[in-house]
């Protein structure tokens, strides 16, 4: 009979100790590694799907830029709008983008094209598109200084109009902003701060004479100076009395000090006991006169109690969803419809760089070119 001897046996017991603990070390080790790899393969799987779902949603947009083109070259040609078919409004059941475009039988959702290299499977849900809105959004850049805004409003008079408010320098540009107190213009030391903006207002109407612009105490057109600031004195509201005086090239265009806060948009100003002409129009230019950066800004029409006026064909909201797989995004953007008959100059004068450093400026006016009664028949003539 073989006798164990009990110190050897002691010795490999705690060997096999050690090697069950360093397995189950490496296992977990080795586990976790899997985890994290699994992990990050989902995540740049849902990171690509959902850049290819984003995809999918502006490609809806881009659909829905060509089809607003159409549906108002429509309306330019025929002068009727019911018979250049039903583009705005709807749901994602009544899918109106997709009926313009393809028509009736065309089934489902709006597949987007593929290329070898993705296997996704994306298409464009759901478009709508809404030629009335609450309020006129836009950005102003560097590369685009300056917005002009019709104020048209469909069936609504624009004498109803009675204020405009406009905000700028929205959450997104920039949250940590300081503001100067002494009514200077720039920043403080070189911190963010929001944009110095111009807001000209230009009235036209049946009864306005172009050569009442020349007047220099005329009342149709004012611009408006608004600098942002953190001063007391800093104001909220301009009112028509003060917009006439800044349209006055007699007297001192002194800038508004507008008083900024955090907010959704950081400054805001209201335009208010506005006198519009019964049966007239009117424009809103928006420059940023200088300053290399960006800002978002909003304009809302109100009426004397207050009740908001839509825009009516000045701006297009498209809500577009596209999908990638099973994967959904949605986005949300505005467009602005160009008007063929009335292109709105973006600058009033152009240097030209010549080497004697002159600075001209040529501008035409022709006669009664668009009339309500037809085409021109004076074209060329000035």
């Amino acid at each position: 009979m073989q006798v164990l001897d009990p110190s050897k046996t002691k010795k490999g017991v705690a060997s096999l100790y050690v090697v069950i603990f360093v397995t189950i070390l490496f296992g977990v080790i080795a586990l976790s590694f899997i985890r994290i790899i699994l992990s990050e393969n989902t995540q740049s799987s849902n990171d690509d799907l959902s850049q290819s779902a984003l995809d999918s949603a502006l490609v809806g947009v881009e659909d829905a830029k060509r089809a607003v083109n159409q549906y108002y070259q429509c309306v330019n040609a025929s002068g009727d709008s019911a018979t250049c078919g039903s583009l705005f409004g709807g749901n994602c059941d009544d899918f109106r983008l997709k009926t313009y475009l393809y028509g009736d039988t065309y089934p489902g959702e709006v597949l987007v094209q593929e290329s070898t290299s993705n296997n996704a499977d994306q298409a464009y849900t759901c478009v709508i598109l809404a030629n009335r809105v609450p309020d006129y959004r836009s950005t102003l850049t560097s590369d685009t200084r300056t917005r002009v805004i019709p104020l048209g409003i469909g069936s609504t008079s624009l004498s109803e109009v009675k204020s405009v408010t406009f905000r700028w320098y929205s959450e997104i540009n920039g949250t940590d902003f300081r503001l100067n107190s002494d009514g200077k213009l720039g920043a403080i030391n070189n911190a963010t701060t929001p944009p110095t903006l111009t807001l000209s207002l230009l009235k036209t109407g049946p009864n306005i004479d172009i050569n009442s612009f020349n007047n220099s105490t005329s009342t149709n057109y004012s611009t408006m100076v608004l600098l942002p600031s953190s001063d007391n004195s800093a104001v909220n509201t301009i009112t028509q009395a003060q917009i006439n005086e800044a349209g006055n090239s007699d007297i001192a265009n002194t800038p508004f000090l507008i008083k900024c806060e955090h907010n959704e948009f950081a400054c805001e100003v209201e335009l208010s006991g506005l006198d519009f002409e019964a049966g007239g129009n009117a424009m809103l230019v928006v420059s940023m006169p200088y300053g290399d950066t960006i800002t978002d800004f909003a304009l809302t029409l109100q009426k004397n109690d207050g009740t908001v006026i839509e825009f009516e064909n000045v701006q297009i909201s498209v809500d577009s969803t596209g999908r990638a797989n099973q994967l959904v995004r949605r986005i949300e953007t505005r467009l602005d419809p160009a008007d063929i008959f009335f292109p709105y100059p973006q600058y009033e004068v152009e240097l030209s760089g010549d080497d004697d450093n002159s600075l001209r400026k040529n501008f035409w006016i022709t006669q009664n070119c668009w009339t309500e009664n037809g085409p021109c028949d004076n074209n060329g003539q000035l």
